[in-house]
């Protein structure tokens, strides 16, 4: 019953916001198996050969440094993209997909104002869409001990060829971990799920009543 909650929570805080372009991101996701990130890219649960995404720009770290934190909330191999300042200025990021994809979910470490994220689509007239902290709600004070999945899903048949993730003005690293591709269940889904299991318990009862 609480992961029902949860499920029709999500869908509240994705009705609240507004979908522009092509593509409609708001506060949440997660769910899934993550993704293995490194600093050639994500790939899946079948390794090299199930390669996902490929990274230019950013570095991937694997400990705080003086300029970019790990999210905090636990981070999937221990690994987390920076974009920002650094021995190597490594910034933008940009995260280009194998396939272009409908969704995609991260965990955003630290949001700070300056942070920016566009993601490109292979479809309509607006084929870029910029996101920053005050566009999806988020808090932007960079604070250290805070970090908010964000997702993103394509609309009208526009599926996600990229992320560039920057700064405006160039501060501090933006940070990101947890990448996953599985979008939360359709609460349509759900209802024939419960229904399914209510057929079950009603079978259940019949046989040992009988």
């Amino acid at each position: 019953m609480k992961f029902i909650k949860t499920l029709f929570a999500s869908a509240a805080i994705v009705a609240s916001f507004g979908v522009s372009a092509n593509v409609n991101g708001t506060l949440g996701g997660g769910y899934g198996t993550f993704l293995t990130l490194s600093g050639s890219g994500l790939v899946g649960s079948g390794g090299t050969l199930d390669g996902i995404g490929t990274i230019s720009g950013g570095t991937v770290y694997t400990a705080d440094q003086p300029f970019a934190d790990i999210p905090k909330g636990g981070v999937f191999g221990g690994d987390f993209l920076s974009a920002g300042p650094g021995p190597n200025n490594s910034e933008p990021a940009t995260l280009t997909f194998t396939t272009p994809l409908s969704y995609i979910s991260f965990l955003w470490g630290s949001p700070d104002t300056y942070n920016q994220l566009t993601v490109n689509t292979d479809s309509g007239s607006s084929m870029s869409q910029m996101f920053t902290t005050a566009s999806l709600g988020l808090p932007g004070d960079g604070n250290q001990s805070f970090s908010q999945y964000v997702q993103f899903a394509g609309i009208a048949g526009a599926r996600i060829t990229s992320l560039v993730f920057t700064n405006v003005p160039s501060i501090d690293a933006f940070e990101t971990a947890n990448f996953s591709i599985t979008p939360i269940p359709e609460p349509e889904t759900y209802a024939l799920m419960l229904a399914g299991l209510a057929a079950m318990g009603f079978m259940a009862r019949r046989r040992k009543n009988g």
